[in-house]
């Protein structure tokens, strides 16, 4: 059977799963359907192998080898493929654009579904559907020159369809009652329009009752029913994402965007807005001491630079 045959049939197996009125299928939905992706990705690089190389491009063991006029030739060896690390790093070296964002987050709620969530819903898995939906239908079409239909099959295709289309007009809702309210943190706002769900993992989270501000608001998860007030789900995201969203400019030499607040000790100070995302409190920005300007990494210091505070401390 062809690596394409088994992704098609993986990723209708998955759809099946999800179908089904048992909810212990739903973990075994999101591992076929992710399964058949990355299998779809493998079958284009099986496809830019060279012939004769054993589809050198899908084995984890790469070996050289010299041919009969002497040139050097790669060849793949053993039963082994490539995981989802290396696969992205082959389709990037070889110029196939993705949306490994996209892709990673998939990847990172599937393994949510199957480990962490207390409740699994058929919502949080509509959630993971959707985003495969968008990558699966892109790369047919951009990657392997065919209609989405026409490779998954009408069946597939429609449910496919149908699950993306129904997710997104809930998330839009759900996005409308967060866009009705002030926020005090366009951060903050961003974020949780982007939130799942800690207890099922449906992205389908809204204010139930909207007021003139989001620290006034509750919040509700349209799926298990979970609800949290402003500072709990606030302080839960930007935690959950704080890792993420500091590390480009951390790893360019800048300093971190979300730090620990001194006021309510919680990984939620977003330090260009200048205001903790979670209890709202503004930190002071320039050392009490020296005047100088308090570095991201320090402003959990309540008012002193590291020197300053440094020398206080030898002085007690």
């Amino acid at each position: 059977m062809s690596i394409l045959q088994n992704a098609i049939d993986s990723i209708a197996i998955g759809l099946e799963d999800y179908s089904s009125s048992n909810p212990r299928r739903l973990i075994s939905a999101t591992r076929n359907i992710f399964a058949g992706l990355l299998l779809l990705f493998k079958y284009k690089l099986s496809l830019l192998s060279p012939s004769g190389s054993d589809e050198v491009l899908i084995r984890q063991q790469v070996l050289p080898s010299l041919d009969l006029q002497g040139n050097l030739q790669w060849t793949g060896k053993g039963k082994k493929t490539v995981d989802v690390q290396q696969i992205k790093e082959r389709l990037d070296s070889l110029g196939i654009k993705i949306d490994w964002d996209r892709v990673d987050n998939i990847n990172q709620h599937r393994n949510d579904i199957e480990h962490y969530y207390s409740t699994r819903s058929k919502d949080s898995v509509r959630n993971l559907i959707s985003d495969c939906f968008v990558v699966i239908r892109d790369f047919i079409v951009d990657h392997l020159g065919g209609d989405p239909k026409d490779v998954l099959g009408d069946e597939a295709w429609t449910m496919l369809v149908d699950v993306a289309e129904v997710y997104e007009r809930e998330k839009a809702d759900c996005e409308s009652t967060m866009d009705s309210v002030t926020w005090e943190s366009s951060t903050v706002h961003e974020v949780l329009k982007e939130y799942d769900c800690s207890s099922c993992g449906s992205g389908l989270i809204y204010i139930a009752n909207p007021k003139t501000s989001s620290y006034e608001s509750q919040f509700t998860c349209k799926s298990c029913g979970e609800s949290w007030d402003y500072e709990s789900i606030a302080t839960e995201a930007l935690e959950s994402i704080a890792d993420s969203y500091n590390y480009r400019p951390v790893k360019d030499g800048g300093e971190p965007e979300i730090v620990m607040c001194p006021n309510c000790s919680n990984e939620t100070y977003i330090f260009s807005e200048e205001i903790c995302g979670a209890c709202g409190e503004t930190a002071e920005h320039r050392c009490n001491s020296c005047s100088s300007k308090i570095p991201a990494s320090e402003i959990f210091l309540g008012g002193l630079c590291s020197y300053c505070q440094h020398m206080l401390s030898k002085d007690d």
